[in-house]
This record gives structure tokens, C-alpha cells and sequence, in this order.
């Protein structure tokens, strides 16, 4: 779901009212009805001014108060829908199973209300930018509409987009869940960061070119990869590809065998770090880092509590997708780590103990070990 121009749509007086009836009053509503009051703009141009003109609407951009303040204002707008909703700024997804009878009547009703409730408010959706992501081998035939203005200016009955795939907080997703999408143009990105560095330098010694390369690099790669670890060798390979190439701009390794120059470089093979980070992200959430609304994990039944008392059951699943999701695929090498390890007094203790379990796995450095 898209806002017009979200940020600067937001009224001042309906705000303030939202604000207050979150319980904020007092001097600190007058200070933030202060913050937002009074505001005038111009426009010059060729060194000619425009009257000014009163500000009755948007969040100041830049402040450290604004996204606080839009959260505030659209906090309420999942209570209009009947489905689920996920909410991050201004980025708003509506979704629901496709099984469930009466499903796309419901997701309807859910648009019809999300428009009411924007008129309301006087938050407008764009419907040119809404678009539908069905999911699965079974996909409903449903087409949804929302309403929007011509040409004209005249209100219409408009059907959303169906697409292939969307951008969904930085990762790319994609209909069937492969995520192949999201690795091509995640280590194209990459490739064109090597381009500017390989560009830019005559000679990289190997001190800058790891600064450069952990700094802009690898994040790229990495980005996210808990959702969209690769399904395939060759979805794999073609992110590995990118730190193969990049270490070959270090002329005295560039010759070498690709194993020997992450040895050398001390640089960890990339599917050999998304493990790790899996592993992490697992000892984050048995340890309280991340509230959930359901629980991710399951514990075998009756565990001895003298040890082994991080052990992970893996639930049985049909589709092999399912397979590759995060609570289950790391079931099998979390329950590898001994107790030292996952029973890490802090996160970088864990991080520290599980380096020192895995220092001598051929698989760090060679990819081809998995």
C-alpha cells in the first residue's frame, strides 16, 4: 500500500487531536502543537519571492520528532482491517490465506475500509502504486480495486497491479518464494560498488581493500539474508561470485586459489558467514532479543535441564520451500553446538565461543565444503 506523498499529507490539527488522544497532553502536546504551528514557505525564483503561505499540513522532515509523529498519526489504521497488517512507517502491507473461504472478499472490504479511513484522515492512497503479491502454486484469480482520480481529476474504480515481485523493506520477494530476484540485483548492486573501487584506486593494499570492502560491499550481500538465504548452488555461487571477483583486485593474490586468498585475507566465505548469522539470530530470540507474537521455536519435550537445554525440535513440513524458512532450517546445526557454546553469557560471548568451535571447519574459507 502507497500514501501520496505520506509525509507531507499529514494534517496539523487532526495530528495534534491523535497525539492528545494518545494520552500525550499537558505541556508536551503544547510544545508539540508549538513544534508544528506557525510554519510559512515561499518560493524564490530568480531571485524573485512568492508571498508566503501558511503550512497546515506535513511532518518537518529531518527532525528527530517527525517519524515519531507520523507513527502517531497512522498507529490506528490497522484497527479498520479485518485481515492482517504489517506496518513499518509508511510502508503498509494488507494480507490474508488464499484457502480461507470468502478470503478475497474480505481482503476487498479491508481496501474499501483502508479508503475510508484515509479520507478520514486525509491520508490518500495512491492505487497506481498499490499492488497485489499472490503467493503460492494456488493462487486465487481475484482482482482488487481501489479508488483514485483520472485525468480529470474525476474519481474512478481502479484495479490494482498484479506484480511478480516486490520490494518489501530492502529485500526483494518474489511469488514463489525462490528470492532469485532479490540475489540478482543484490550482487549486481555489489558489482557496481567493485566497479567505482576498482576504478578509483591504481593499487589496493590489502588493509584498504578490506576496510572498503566490509564497509560496502559485503552489507549489500548480506543484507537481510535470515529471509532470503539462497535455496540452490547456483543462486549461491552467484553470490559468491561477487566476493571471488573482488579479491582478485589484490595483485599479489589474485593468482591464488579462491580458498587460499579468503585464508590469507582472513575472509570468511560468504556462505560460511550466513550461517553464523543465522546461528546468532537464533541466540538472540531463545534469549529474549526480539518480542514475537507466537513462538518461533519448539523445545524437544522433556529435556533434561542438567544439559542440552537450548535443544531444538524440527517440525515436519510438505513443501520443500518450507524447508528453507529460518525456524527450520537451522534446527539441524543449532542443536550441533555444544552447550558451551549456545549457553553464551552474552552475544558476543556466543559469538566468540561459536568462532572458536568452527575455527577449523575446512568449510570457512571453501565454499565447496558445503
Amino acid at each position: 500500500m502507497d500514501f501520496k506523498k505520506a509525509f507531507d499529507s499529514v494534517p496539523h490539527r487532526r495530528l495534534v487531536l491523535k497525539t492528545e488522544a494518545h494520552g500525550i497532553g499537558g505541556r508536551i502536546l503544547a510544545w508539540i502543537a508549538d513544534f508544528l504551528s506557525e510554519r510559512r514557505q515561499c518560493v524564490v525564483v530568480n531571485g524573485v519571492q512568492s508571498s508566503e503561505a501558511e503550512v497546515t499540513s506535513g511532518i518537518p522532515q529531518g527532525s528527530v520528532l517527525g517519524p515519531m509523529l507520523f507513527v502517531l498519526y497512522i498507529n490506528d489504521l490497522p484497527n479498520v482491517v479485518a485481515n492482517y497488517v504489517r506496518i513499518f512507517a509508511d510502508d503498509t502491507k494488507v494480507y490474508t490465506r488464499s484457502d480461507v473461504e470468502g478470503a478475497p472478499q474480505t481482503l476487498q472490504k479491508d481496501l474499501d475500509s483502508l479508503q475510508d479511513w484515509s479520507q478520514q484522515w486525509l491520508m490518500n492512497f495512491h492505487p497506481e502504486k498499490c499492488h497485489v503479491l499472490k503467493l503460492g502454486n494456488k493462487r486465487s484469480e481475484a482482482i482488487y480495486y481501489m479508488t483514485g482520480t483520472d485525468a480529470s481529476g474525476e474519481a474512478r474504480s481502479i484495479a490494482l497491479e498484479e506484480s511478480d515481485f516486490e520490494k518489501d523493506l530492502g529485500v526483494y520477494v518474489d511469488n514463489n518464494l525462490s528470492f532469485n530476484k532479490h540475489v540478482a540485483l543484490s550482487a549486481a548492486k555489489a558489482n557496481r560498488v567493485m566497479g567505482v573501487i576498482r576504478r578509483s584506486f591504481d593499487y589496493l593494499t590489502v588493509e584498504v581493500f578490506l576496510q572498503l570492502y566490509k564497509l560496502l560491499v559485503r552489507p549489500i550481500l548480506e543484507y537481510g539474508h535470515a529471509v532470503w538465504q539462497p535455496q540452490t548452488k547456483t543462486l549461491c555461487q552467484e553470490v559468491e561470485r561477487v566476493q571471488r571477483r573482488a579479491t582478485k583486485l589484490i595483485s599479489s593474490l589474485k593468482d591464488k586459489p579462491y580458498s587460499e586468498r579468503l585464508a590469507t585475507l582472513k575472509l570468511p566465505c560468504l556462505e560460511h558467514r550466513r550461517k553464523r548469522g543465522d546461528m546468532i539470530e537464533v541466540y538472540k530470540y531463545l534469549h529474549g532479543f526480539y518480542k514475537t507474537e507466537r513462538p518461533q521455536f519448539s523445545f524437544f519435550a522433556g529435556r533434561d535441564t542438567r544439559g542440552s537445554t537450548l535443544k531444538l525440535s524440527k517440525p515436519r513440513y510438505r513443501l520443500n520451500v518450507r524447508g528453507n524458512f529460518f525456524s527450520e532450517r537451522v534446527v539441524n546445526t543449532w542443536n550441533s553446538l555444544p552447550d558451551q557454546v549456545v549457553t553464551a553469557p552474552s552475544v558476543n560471548a556466543f559469538k566468540a565461543r561459536l568462532d572458536a568451535h568452527w575455527k577449523d571447519l575446512p568449510s570457512v574459507f571453501d565454499p565447496e565444503c558445503y
